[in-house]
């Protein structure tokens, strides 16, 4: 049965109901799946278009927002009900391209970033890893809960990244601000609906609406997206996507710490070229750009690690492009979230070059597949990796290293005179003892300090530790990972940061047995259990 069938009973149920005096069903009903009309006229619209040609025999949009039980009455033959959604926007988009329809398009497009009900407060919904047909669906993702980790951030980068496709295909790039959801929720709520609606495009009828972006975001978004009305030049691969022809792989090289580019014959010339290495937080010399790069006015590529960042606090450690004239694009703590948007402007205003951008997607997609292995964590070294990364497959030195008080930190714990940190710390043990070695570049002496580990808290959600906080003495006594810090409650406060995101994304990625709200949930003891000076 059609969900709008259903709808069309409950009157019907309801006056039954209030004869007999039972409790009205819709009630019930309404209660269990609170917001799947609340965008109804882009969902009426993407109906419209999907039913045109429909070879998977899907029901409805309406189905790809709920949570999987109920999305299966409506799938179809679509069997990963995760996918549900973008499978439905693909079709949509596929019917509306051939028919050269803009407003079609544009629907579909803000259909894929409508956010996903979960059942939960503050419980990130999970994301598609199929590669759909169209690459300007592939580059959008759902608006997730903004009661969940970090929503704030990832939503206005959804809604930016919509607003260039839809800008690229000839539509109103402001119509992205359609995408939007609710104002937070409390995590506590019992119900589980937080702040929500259910009637016919309630969201817009009752300015529940809270815009991602203002009207200049999303104007200096799209500045050089070219419109071709039929296929944006805005298009981009997933970041899962490792396989794009002409593309060098890169590789962790975990026996010497060095980021290896292999770069395989290049389709568009036939040319094979060398291979390049270079050390994980060098930079490299290569000048010489690769094939079809070409990276305009866009010249410095690397990324900012700092606190306080977009008036944050001044312990909080986000990532942000340091150039933000070309890269215009709010902190994030999720550094993939940056690295995507920076390979999308790389084809929208940078040289319009597709092969950069696929390039640059594919060092992307590398340090997320490190981030959710742990071989990466979100801090200073990923920002490294990231512009080693690009220099070394671009074959281009970036004009910038990154400013960020992150790298000022990882320099002071280093010394003065680029001197080479080693920690090894290898368990969560309060009472184990973690060695650094420091090697002076101007002399052929060294130097050992040990320190005691101080976190204590021993939970390990998803098989991931609190990072150890080492005490290594000095004027910044406390170290995580490369970082040094003055405060004890930054440093702790990094340390279960740090575990947090390891344990969401294992949660993300299905490898871990707890949920993303439990990780966030063991974030809050951890930092309850903080020692006390």
């Amino acid at each position: 049965m059609q969900i709008q069938s259903l709808f069309a009973l409950l009157p019907l149920l309801a006056g039954l109901a209030s004869q007999t005096g039972a409790v009205p069903i819709y009630t019930l009903i309404k209660r269990e799946v609170p917001q799947e009309k609340s965008h109804a006229s882009i969902l009426q619209a993407v109906q419209t278009v999907l039913q045109q040609d429909n070879p998977l025999g899907i029901v409805d949009p309406v189905f790809g927002l709920l949570g999987n039980a109920a999305a299966a009455a409506g799938a179809g033959q679509v069997t990963n009900t995760d996918c549900l959604q973008q499978a439905t926007a693909d079709q949509a988009f596929t019917n509306a391209k051939a028919a050269n329809d803009v407003a079609g398009m544009t629907a579909a497009l803000t259909y894929r970033a409508l956010e996903r009900n979960t059942g939960q407060v503050g419980l990130a919904s999970v994301l598609c890893t199929e590669t759909p047909v169209n690459p300007e669906i592939a580059a959008i993702s759902q608006h997730q809960d903004p009661a969940s980790a970090d929503a704030a951030a990832t939503n206005k980068a959804i809604t930016l990244a919509l607003a260039q496709q839809i800008a690229a295909v000839g539509g109103d790039p402001l119509e992205a601000l359609k995408s939007g959801t609710f104002a937070p929720g409390y995590t506590s709520d019992p119900t589980g609906k937080g702040n929500s609606c259910d009637d016919d495009d309630c969201i817009f009828t009752q300015n529940l609406l809270v815009e991602d972006a203002t009207e200049e975001e999303i104007n200096a978004a799209v500045a050089g997206v070219a419109s071709t009305g039929t296929a944006g030049t805005a298009d981009a691969a997933t970041a899962t996507d490792t396989t794009t022809a002409g593309c060098p792989a890169v590789v962790d090289d975990s026996a010497t710490g060095n980021t290896t580019s292999t770069d395989t014959t290049d389709t568009a010339t036939g040319t094979d070229d060398s291979t390049d290495t270079a050390d994980s937080t060098a930079t490299t010399t290569n000048t010489t750009p690769a094939a079809g790069i070409d990276v305009g006015q866009c010249t410095d590529f690397s990324l900012t690690f700092a606190a306080g960042l977009d008036g944050r606090k001044a312990d909080e450690f986000t990532f942000q492009p340091t150039d933000l004239t070309n890269f215009n694009h709010g902190s994030a703590l999720n550094p993939s979230i940056i690295t995507q948007f920076m390979c999308d402007t790389v084809v929208n205003a940078c040289a319009n070059s597709a092969t950069t951008r696929d390039v640059c997607k594919t060092v992307a997609a590398d340090l997320d597949a490190q981030l959710a292995s742990g071989a990466l964590q979100r801090d200073q070294g990923f920002a490294d990796a990231w512009l080693t990364g690009l220099e070394s497959a671009f074959g281009i030195q970036s004009t910038g290293t990154g400013t960020g008080s992150g790298a000022a930190a990882a320099d002071t714990a280093a010394s003065a005179d680029d001197a080479t940190v080693t920690s090894t710390a290898a368990t969560a043990d309060s009472a184990s003892t973690a060695t650094a070695t420091a090697a002076t570049g101007d002399a052929d002496t060294s130097t050992t300090a040990t320190g005691d580990n101080l976190q204590t808290f021993s939970e390990a959600l998803n098989g991931v530790a609190a990072t150890p906080v080492i005490n290594i003495g000095g004027t910044r006594p406390l170290q995580v990972k490369a970082d040094t810090f003055v405060n004890a409650g930054a440093a702790f406060q990094r340390s279960c940061d740090q575990q947090f995101n390891g344990c969401a994304n294992a949660a993300n990625s299905g490898s871990g047995d707890a949920s993303v709200a439990e990780c966030s949930a063991q974030k809050d003891r951890c930092s309850a259990a903080t020692p006390q000076a």
